[in-house]
């Protein structure tokens, strides 16, 4: 999925050319195109960001100087290739936790009235917590989720590098890109409305953290599971 409301049809259907030619690649999983900034459209004469969501075992320079090549055969401005090794990735579904391990639960996850705030509802443990992220930016119901996931006494030490929209599996999703304690970690999930694909993406991106023992909220860290 693209953020290109405001381009031709002839721009359009180089982009729509470049992402299939891209897809062909070999490792090559999901592509996704916005502006130089997160969420940001693409805008005449501006860089585009070109994502590009790789296998673990993909050779991932070569991918990247071949979507360089192709980007100039179709588009005639400025590209920025940003990679996503599937490695470190969580996709939906994902595995269910072990027995008499419980995740964090994704409740809700919408705009609010104004749509000047995203709101992202977490339970876990019979607690919820609402976490608030900025609506003018898919990135917000990431932050809205780390959030939630303090409020519930969690140590999160990470922050949101980006939040993009692809297509995969020709459905439209979100890869989520978080920094922090370990490496990179990415996460994606399918579905709408995006806001609730950010959240599920950011939680797919942390299950495995999450599921340490040792990183429970502190209050819950010597109590069963219930």
């Amino acid at each position: 999925m693209r953020v290109d409301e405001g381009l031709s049809s002839t721009e359009l259907a180089a982009l729509d050319q470049l992402e299939l030619e891209l897809r062909k690649l070999p490792d090559v999983l999901a592509v996704g195109f916005e502006g130089p900034a997160e969420g940001s459209s693409i805008a005449t004469d501006a860089v585009i960001t070109v994502h590009v969501f790789v296998t673990g075992t993909a050779e991932r320079a070569t991918i990247e100087q071949q979507a360089v090549d192709l980007g100039r055969l179709y588009v005639d401005r400025p590209l920025r290739i940003a990679m996503a090794p599937e490695g470190r990735v969580e996709v939906a579904p994902v595995a269910a936790p072990a027995p008499g391990l419980h995740r964090p639960a994704l409740m809700e996850a919408a705009l609010t009235p104004d749509g000047a705030s995203v709101e992202v509802t977490i339970a876990f443990e019979g607690e919820r917590a609402v976490g608030s992220g900025p609506g003018s930016a898919l990135a917000g119901a990431a932050e809205a989720t780390l959030a939630a996931l303090r409020d519930l006494g969690w140590l999160m030490p990470f922050t949101v590098l980006s939040c993009a929209r692809l297509t995969l599996d020709g459905k439209l999703a979100v890869l989520v890109h978080l920094a922090g304690a370990g490496g990179d970690r990415f996460g994606v999930s399918a579905g709408a409305p995006p806001q609730q694909a950010a959240a599920k993406a950011t939680l797919h991106a942390l299950n495995r953290w999450l599921d340490d023992p040792a990183r429970r909220p502190v209050a819950l860290r010597h109590e069963p599971s219930r």
